[in-house]
């Protein structure tokens, strides 16, 4: 496993090399990528351009969030469809090798098993298209309840319910396991070991209120990991390694938590706390090739420079009746 600092999953803004200067210096061995903005440097530029930073940084491609939302109308999801061969070529060239796109967490249109039946065609056709890549597409899970409220039909929202559609699907469609949707779901991190074997694709690591129930718990009070000590992270940690699972372990937190914080902040805090989780859970820590730029005195000044211009908003809090779109 390595520690992968994603834009969307804290989230973050600013030019790419500040990005990755960022993520060298507090501890980061990948980065999520924008395959759409990649794409378009790579039409214009050449793709040897437009990965010249990931490359000469050593900075591992992670994961690009697939702009397509399964729970979609024809037409609409189609058309996306339209539009991944070329993504998935893309994420060949920089290396990437996996794709991440949510599950709708219920509908109003769909009963469960026909939703059920949705999903698995059209991850049959979209796990072919990225399998010819060398692409894994990771399933991710809108646990909170705020976005089941209201729907017609529940759908998948549980690891349990997720593990049975990822072993009907297409042998390249494998899911994400989330601390945040452990917690809510109740569920162990034993479950991990449910998965078909291969098919972890990412970890996502966060933590909660103490004083919050999980049943009670909305998007926006998800908290950066070791926050609280809410979530038993290193657990998480523990059982993802016992499958041998090699990929990217990434920190997440909801855009209201880090209100008022610098970005330099908020990677060097995450940094330091997947180091601590990683010592916890008797990972070994990989020394780093790269001797960190920013001082503490530097990035505490830049905080306030950052913190003025603020985050950018996270394409991941999805609105109830688009949750897919979001991951």
């Amino acid at each position: 496993m390595y520690r992968n600092l994603s834009t969307v999953g804290l989230p973050l803004s600013g030019r790419p090399s500040e990005l990755i200067e960022l993520a060298l210096s507090f501890g980061f061995d990948g980065m999520d990528i924008d395959i759409l903005d990649f794409c378009q440097q790579a039409e214009i530029y050449g793709v040897n351009h437009a990965r010249r930073l990931m490359v000469s940084a050593r900075l591992k491609a992670s994961a690009m969030h697939l702009p397509v939302a399964l729970h979609a109308d024809e037409a609409t999801f189609a058309a996306q469809v339209e539009g991944l061969p070329k993504l998935f070529e893309m994420a060949e060239a920089t290396e990437c090798t996996r794709a991440i796109t949510s599950v709708a967490p219920g509908s109003d249109e769909h009963a469960f098993k026909d939703f059920f039946e949705l999903h698995r065609t059209r991850l049959d056709t979209i796990g072919g298209m990225a399998a010819k890549h060398g692409v894994q597409i990771g399933l991710a899970l809108i646990p909170e309840a705020e976005h089941r409220a209201g729907l017609a039909h529940q759908f998948i929202h549980t690891y349990e319910g997720l593990i049975g559609l990822i072993a009907t699907a297409h042998e390249a469609v494998g899911g994400v396991v989330d601390s945040w949707a452990l917690h809510l779901s109740g569920e162990s991190p034993s479950v991990i070991s449910q998965l078909p074997a291969g098919r972890l694709v990412e970890v996502r690591l966060s933590d909660a209120p103490a004083d919050v129930a999980a049943g009670e718990l909305i998007a926006n009070q998800r908290m950066m990991p070791g926050e609280t000590g809410t979530i038993d992270n290193v657990a998480v940690l523990q059982a993802t390694n016992s499958v041998g699972f090699e990929g990217p372990v990434t920190p997440w937190a909801a855009r209201a938590t880090l209100k008022g914080t610098g970005r330099e902040r908020i990677v060097r805090r995450a940094g330091e706390r997947l180091e601590t989780l990683w010592k916890d859970a008797g990972l070994p820590i990989v020394p780093r090739w790269f001797a960190p730029a920013i001082e503490e005195a530097e990035a505490d000044a830049a905080d306030a420079d950052s913190a003025a211009e603020g985050s950018s908003p996270s394409s991941e809090a999805p609105a109830k009746a688009e949750p897919a779109a979001a991951s």
